[in-house]
């Protein structure tokens, strides 16, 4: 069985980058000379530990450095109208309906993956444009849409995510986390584990039972996460099956390399068009020891790999690079004249998907609680009392996805 060493049982946090996310969250930059955007994202809580306001943030901080003003619209503010100073929007998750949108803005589809659910969306056709994080997912929206479409892939933010001082002593490391979805990464590392030193920091970990000897620890803190890719040597990625059919890789590829380590994905799909060919991806727990056991095998050959990889995607993955590359995009957004238009039915479809929204996280909430007090007989009997009482209870099979009623023009 492989030895640990002392690991840090906390990291400190890059204040400084936190409180430049915080002055967007809170508003301080919502206006620019080039433009003011509005990123709409499912929470403006930095600790929440989403990744479509990680990933918009970093983006949003690179766009306000280029000039354009930012700042947040989350699920809560959803039943309002958005301001009538913003030029453009950029929608961050396929359930958002953007019939609040003010009149005069336009909308930009952000399809960082779930490229299916956003290819069935019946109002397409009132976005401006839709960005794709992979050509694949841009070619299968191609299939319904008809406007301007350009690939965007995911990025880092290169002043966060840099190799910081401290030893590289351990081995393997995910931080993915559990939404209690089975995923096959479990099995991977189960099996990794009897090989090499494995440590998986990730949320609800108390719901995750293992078989193999992995540490696992909580969530940690989005600020502090380049120590562990600093720390560890190898971080492995687990890309979703909705992401991987279409190559959409994800953010966390891109920060620890950025930090100095190698990264092991489960999808080479989407790896070459980001000039990414040398990540290593494994098919199954055989081959994902395989791989893990060559890059220890070798630890120069595996340094050499990782600080060519990390040099890569601080000049070209960098939040400021694809913030240069999406101004063109935006500024022609603004030129192409009025928005399309967003009709009075589409207005009714937000406020219902949101009306639905609010049941689907108060039922979810209700299902963490009876989960969080089963082993107590007593709690537990209260608490599907209470559950039966509430206003969801009887709505458990009510349709929560994107309201279909609205049909595709052409239809």
């Amino acid at each position: 069985m492989p030895e640990r060493v002392s690991v840090a049982r906390a990291y400190p946090s890059d204040d400084d980058v936190r409180a430049e996310y915080q002055a967007i969250v809170e508003g301080h930059r919502r206006t620019g000379p080039r433009g003011n955007l509005l990123f709409m994202v499912s929470t403006a809580d930095l600790s929440a530990g989403r990744g479509d306001l990680y990933v918009g943030l970093g983006l949003a901080r690179g766009l306000s450095k280029a000039g354009w003003g930012v700042s947040l619209w989350p699920t809560e503010r959803m039943t309002e109208e958005t301001p009538d100073d913003i030029d453009v929007a950029i929608v961050m998750v396929e359930s958002f309906v953007p019939g609040l949108v003010h009149e005069r803005t336009h909308v930009i589809a952000w399809v960082r993956n779930w490229a299916d659910e956003w290819a069935k969306l019946p109002y397409l056709d009132r976005f401006s444009q839709l960005w794709c994080s992979s050509q694949a997912s841009a070619d299968r929206m191609a299939d319904v849409f008809d406007g301007p479409i350009h690939v965007v892939p995911l990025g880092t933010d290169t002043e966060l995510f840099r190799p910081r001082p401290i030893e590289r002593t351990e081995e393997v490391v995910t931080t993915a986390n559990y939404w209690g979805v089975a995923r096959g990464l479990t099995a991977a590392l189960e099996s990794l584990a009897t090989k090499a030193r494995v440590t998986w920091f990730g949320a609800n970990s108390k719901y995750l039972q293992f078989q193999g000897p992995i540490t696992h620890r909580d969530a940690i803190d989005y600020f502090a996460l380049p120590w562990v890719y600093s720390q560890w040597l190898i971080v492995i990625d687990d890309v979703i099956p909705s992401a991987a059919l279409y190559g959409n890789q994800n953010s966390r590829l891109f920060d620890a390399l950025a930090s100095g380590a190698i990264v092991i994905s489960n999808e080479s799909r989407g790896l070459t068009d980001l000039a990414l060919d040398e990540v290593p991806a494994y098919s199954d727990p055989l081959d994902l020891a395989a791989i893990v056991g060559r890059l220890l095998a070798d630890p120069a050959g595996t340094a050499a790999t990782a600080a060519r990889l990390g040099a890569l995607v601080r000049e070209r993955h960098s939040y400021d690079a694809r913030a240069a590359a999406a101004t063109g995009m935006l500024e022609a957004a603004i030129a192409s004249g009025a928005p399309p238009a967003r009709s009075a039915l589409l207005r009714w479809a937000t406020l219902q998907r949101e009306e639905l929204r609010s049941m689907e996280i108060e039922r979810s909430d209700w299902r963490t609680r009876f989960f969080d007090t089963q082993g107590d007989s007593e709690s537990a009997r209260k608490a599907v009392e209470e559950i039966r009482a509430s206003r969801t209870y009887k709505a458990g099979r009510m349709v929560t996805g994107p309201i279909r009623a609205i049909r595709r023009k052409g239809d």
